[in-house]
């Protein structure tokens, strides 16, 4: 098969489309051609290698991809040759001490797909039986590709880590991108009052027209100045943060008393000062996401699936053209996801 793949860590020139073995199936696989991938921020930090995750190369990225049945193997399941799918973009083997412990996210022999094993930045992408999802005769291939990672990352931050409630104030920064315009709605479901950020007017439009209830434009003038000023004063119950960088010590300082920041990326800094006597002074929080677990996942799919939750798709791309799509996100010109689609 073809497929985008990065052989050794560089810039998005990195990235080969080339011809590889296609995957082998082993007892209980389905095989999967790929119609549509997503493209996340991560996926730029493997390829780059600063993501300290200890990749087998070459490496074909995509965690979250929509396709259609092509083969069973020796399957005896529901799934069929023809059917119309997605899959769960992490697992577990539910047979070891931790998923007996009902904490399948700590599995010794956790899967993620386009990190652990290959993803679906190609024509064909292997697939555990029981991971598969089928879809139904209405969902939309690219909107379920989209989303999954960016939903089920916001959900899991919203509910599970902050804990929003109705009428808590929260901040969400450098709101365009994938999984911050899900988190706008994801905190707009739990009921919070809403205030983000973003780098243009163009994309503050847009970041709003998710719900968002003030969006500031980040420019010359002090934003910590134009968030207080917003909100009258009040300080956030929760920050929740997908791209760290400089910033990050000025979101920290707009918690109230016992908040919770959660962050989730670093694209824009990956190591940032800290003043600690504030820190615990406030009894602030900080938590990093790490997975969601696979529930959520589920729910993501659905949330997406009922229109409770949008993915805005900010752009598509050739499976070929990977690497074009990789230079596409690190410009920041975006908001909503891109995706790779079959050509």
């Amino acid at each position: 098969m073809k497929a985008a793949a990065f052989y050794e860590y560089g810039p998005a020139e990195a990235m080969q489309y080339a011809d590889i073995p296609d995957p082998v199936t082993g007892p209980g696989d389905v095989l999967v051609q790929v119609q549509a991938c997503g493209v996340n921020h991560s996926d730029l930090d493997s390829r780059a290698g600063t993501s300290r995750w200890p990749f087998e190369l070459p490496m074909v990225l995509g965690a979250e991809f929509t396709g259609t049945v092509v083969g069973v193997g020796d399957h005896d399941g529901p799934i069929r040759a023809g059917d119309r799918v997605t899959a769960f973009q992490q697992y577990s083997c539910g047979r070891c001490a931790r998923c007996a412990r009902w904490r399948p996210d700590l599995c010794e022999a956790f899967e993620i797909f386009g990190t652990t094993r290959w993803g679906g930045y190609g024509e064909l992408v292997c697939v555990p039986a029981e991971v598969v999802v089928p879809l139904q005769p209405g969902d939309d291939l690219l909107a379920m590709a989209a989303g999954q990672c960016a939903v089920s990352t916001a959900w899991h931050m919203v509910n599970r880590l902050a804990l929003v409630r109705p009428g808590d104030l929260v901040l969400i920064p450098s709101a365009s991108g994938g999984v911050a315009g899900a988190l706008v709605q994801c905190a707009k479901l739990a009921g919070a009052t809403v205030v983000a950020t973003a780098g243009t007017a163009g994309k503050a439009s847009q970041v709003s027209s998710l719900g968002a209830d003030e969006v500031i434009v980040r420019g010359e003038t002090d934003v910590a100045a134009d968030l207080v000023r917003v909100t009258g004063g009040r300080r956030f119950d929760a920050v929740l943060d997908t791209v760290g960088g400089p910033l990050f010590g000025t979101h920290l300082s707009l918690l109230r008393e016992e908040g919770t920041l959660v962050i989730c990326g670093a694209h824009a800094g990956e190591v940032v000062p800290i003043d600690l006597i504030p820190l615990f002074r406030n009894g602030w929080r900080i938590i990093g996401f790490r997975v969601a677990p696979p529930d959520e996942l589920a729910t993501s799919l659905d949330l997406i699936r009922r229109g409770l939750i949008n993915v805005p798709i900010a752009a598509t791309f050739p499976i070929s053209d990977a690497a074009e799509a990789h230079r596409f996100l690190e410009r920041r010109q975006h908001v909503g996801k891109v995706l790779l689609v079959a050509g």
